[in-house]
């Protein structure tokens, strides 16, 4: 982004902005949140560049069992439930697994084993991974570009948080593994699919992310809910036939 297209959509002069950026001038609370709405920061790197310049932190960041924020956490619950028979989740900001609904528990239970669902999961290296649920992704390639794409995206939001771009870095050292090529134009698409079989069973996916609107609290901003619908009428007879077994 030059300088110029930086100044523009911040609404603030060349001058001022090369002034803010070598020193000479000071910017204040309004320009860094200026700059910082058109560089598309996540809230929590808006809270650290605010810091940076002297001010005191704008957006809260609360626990997800905080009272002021039960209403987020009960039409998150809501959703997961009425999802049923299909797989969702919710995920932080490291793309942690922090919530599963039963029919998400079910199939990977059934894919990778009681064991393994008794560790932490995260989404991302779940499907990176080749000890996890790769082996059962039929299409791996097409798959992975698009996680990679979107953990990027994610990642470049928020530069300052040195969780998740160490989180980042991980996930480009396991096998098989490389950063896209960066095209800046390019975006994450809200669909994604995944082709799943183990033996006899197989199950198509679609997969979409859903964020919540205009939060103004960090938790919150960084929840995804991955929710996933079947792909053909197949899966869908195969899942509420696992939602059965398990009723």
């Amino acid at each position: 982004m030059s300088q110029a297209d930086l100044a523009f959509d911040a609404g603030i002069s060349i001058k001022h902005l090369s002034f803010v950026e070598t020193g000479k001038a000071v910017a204040s609370r309004e320009i860094l949140l200026q700059l910082a709405a058109a560089l598309g920061l996540s809230l929590r790197d808006r809270n650290a560049l605010l810091e940076a310049g002297g001010f005191a932190r704008q957006y809260g960041e609360r626990d997800l069992s905080a009272p002021d924020i039960a209403g987020a956490r009960r039409a998150i619950d809501l959703l997961l439930r009425r999802h049923e028979p299909f797989p969702a989740i919710v995920t932080d900001r490291q793309w942690n697994v922090i919530e599963a609904n039963r029919a998400a528990t079910r199939l990977m239970t059934m894919l990778l084993g009681p064991v393994r669902m008794q560790r932490p999961l995260n989404h991302m290296r779940m499907f990176l991974a080749p000890d996890e649920l790769r082996p059962f992704v039929e299409n791996w390639p097409q798959l992975a570009a698009a996680l990679l794409l979107r953990a990027r995206h994610e990642a470049m939001a928020a530069p300052l948080d040195l969780a998740l771009q160490s989180t980042w870095r991980e996930l480009l050292k396991l096998p098989d593994v490389s950063a896209p090529q960066l095209i800046e134009s390019e975006t994450p698409g809200p669909l994604c699919e995944v082709r799943l079989r183990k033996g006899d069973v197989g199950i198509g996916l679609i997969g979409t992310v859903l964020t919540l609107g205009t939060p103004q609290d960090v938790t919150l901003q960084e929840l995804r809910i991955e929710m996933f619908m079947p792909a053909d009428s197949a899966t869908e007879a195969t899942l509420s036939a696992l939602a059965a077994q398990d009723a």
